[in-house]
């Protein structure tokens, strides 16, 4: 069996500032320590629970955050970006069951730290089939199309309901709970391990057992995107998307892959932008 784990930042615990999300700030080595240990000690169960290979996706910001050094033997790690597909790079047929750890709450969530979703620079909301629509919920749909179950999800308790109203059998492991949007609270690092610990253990037995892991989002999804500027939305209505409003545009796609691609394509876009307005002397 081979396993893949994304692996993202703002909902693991002992993060709780911007000062630790990104390689120019103060404490961004307490954030690579925190990232490290937790994809080490969730590679190295799965290979205890009988995975023969574990991909490590380190999917945050500029995805080069877990210190290779620490990779297990038996594990690949996944890094760099841009990449095809984000935080599902390299995920296809072959592997038995995913992963999504320190996940965050979609943007839009009261009280969720750093609540975003895929870009927080660029993008206010985004829904899919008028769902307010995580990196969760986006990234479920991708990886059922490739065959690949979502078997547990790790992170910020707000979003549990996320994952409990729009699907079954996925394990949902509270690693932290957001105060607001620059707080949060959680236990020690042993105690998050050791319900981490549980949680892979319960989403295996379920796995091994033939659970059936459901979404109940299905395709043609109609996706929604709020930018944070609506220069943005000008420039992004050119690729033949409604605009709906100064900042929102809608585009309807057949499968979750090409609505990703899209999301990751506006994303670029957005930045671009950004660029572009800076350098206007």
């Amino acid at each position: 069996m081979k396993a893949y784990v994304s692996i993202d930042l703002e909902g693991l615990p002992g993060i709780a500032s911007t000062t630790m999300t990104t390689p120019d700030k103060t404490q961004f080595s307490i954030a690579v320590k925190v990232i490290t240990r937790i994809s080490e000690f969730v590679a190295k169960r799965l290979l205890d629970l009988g995975f023969t290979e574990v991909y490590l996706a380190d999917s945050h910001g500029l995805m080069t955050n877990i210190d290779y050094a620490a990779v297990p033997d038996g594990v690949y790690l996944v890094q760099g970006y841009p990449r095809p597909y984000s935080m599902l790079t390299m995920l296809d047929g072959s592997f038995s069951a995913t992963m999504f750890i320190g996940y965050h709450s979609a943007a839009g969530t009261t009280r969720g730290f750093l609540d975003h979703t895929m870009s927080g620079r660029v993008f206010y909301e985004v829904y899919v089939n008028g769902v307010k629509a995580s990196e969760f919920l986006i990234n479920s749909l991708y990886a059922r199309e490739k065959g690949v179950p979502v078997i547990l999800v790790a992170g910020d308790a707000h979003l549990r309901s996320e994952v409990e109203t729009y699907s079954t059998n996925i394990v949902f492991v509270e690693l932290k709970k957001g105060l607001s949007r620059y707080a949060a609270v959680y236990p020690s690092l042993s105690r998050v391990l050791e319900e981490l610990d549980k949680g892979l253990r319960t989403a295996v037995d379920r796995l091994k057992s033939k659970h059936e892991f459901k979404l109940f989002l299905q395709p043609p999804y109609t996706l929604a995107v709020k930018f944070r500027d609506n220069l943005v939305a000008d420039v992004a209505e050119m690729t033949g998307a409604e605009r709906l409003d100064a900042y929102t545009i809608k585009k309807t796609f057949g499968s979750a892959s090409e609505m990703l691609g899209f999301i990751e394509v506006l994303a670029y876009l957005g930045l671009g932008v950004e660029y572009l307005k800076s350098s206007i002397k």
